[in-house]
């Protein structure tokens, strides 16, 4: 686990009473979460890595609140940001499974919270019995598939259509605030990195769309004033 990882508070009490959240219930790994009896409450703060990769897996994090970024070859210039997290999302399984070392890094974007379960109780628990079994397998194949759906957009749109749908995409997984601001302020260097371009040339796309009326910026925040025309410059249909 990361050095700067707090336990917020180990007794079981407060255990209780946060793993009884609807989150948690609604959660197909509710079962497994309930069942642990050495989970801890972590938390990150901003900047912090939940683990780099290449370390070797201690367990798994089940985000409770806060924001996480999931970072590629984050010792390069250019890293790759592979996917943003939300609370209810679950961290780790994959090299806990498979019993190899971390394929990418976890970096906090906020204040986070996580319910982390060890890696050894995390994998007697599920292998003693097969719904358990079955609820991990379907989810790393949800991960896998949006993790395909994300390279293959990316290889097939413009700059433009794919910011457009990094906007939309943020919108969904953070939610905006009563005056359409994403709920989520990232840097333009991570937007510039999630949208797989330059800062200055995102800078440039961030300028049309705000004299197209389709955003409007204030520092890193950035408010969706025309959901439609984005949808349609994304090539998505809106819900």
């Amino acid at each position: 686990m990361s050095n700067g990882e707090i336990i917020i508070d180990g007794t079981a009490d407060s255990l209780t009473a946060t793993m009884s959240g609807r989150m948690v219930r609604e959660s197909p790994l509710s079962e497994i979460i309930k069942e642990s009896s050495g989970k801890k409450l972590l938390g990150f703060r901003k900047n912090e890595y939940l683990f780099h990769e290449g370390d070797t897996s201690s367990g798994v994090y089940f985000i409770l609140s806060g924001k996480v970024k999931i970072l590629k070859n984050e010792s390069q210039p250019l890293h790759t940001i592979l996917y943003l997290v939300k609370p209810g999302d679950v961290l780790g399984i994959h090299a806990v499974i498979n019993e190899h070392s971390h394929t990418n890094s976890a970096v906090a974007l906020t204040s986070t919270s996580v319910c982390f379960i060890p890696a050894k109780e995390f994998k007697q628990i599920v292998n003693k019995d097969n719904q358990h079994k079955i609820r991990v397998m379907q989810l790393l194949c949800t991960n896998i598939d949006l993790l395909e759906n994300k390279f293959s957009s990316h290889s097939d749109r413009t700059t433009s259509q794919r910011f457009a749908g990094i906007l939309l995409l943020l919108a969904d997984t953070y939610g905006l605030t009563g005056k359409q601001a994403l709920k989520v302020e990232l840097a333009a260097e991570d937007l510039a990195n999630m949208a797989g371009t330059t800062r200055a040339y995102l800078g440039k796309i961030i300028s049309d769309f705000c004299s197209k009326q389709w955003i409007s910026t204030k520092g890193n925040t950035i408010t969706i004033l025309d959901k439609d025309s984005l949808a349609k410059e994304a090539g998505v249909l809106l819900e």
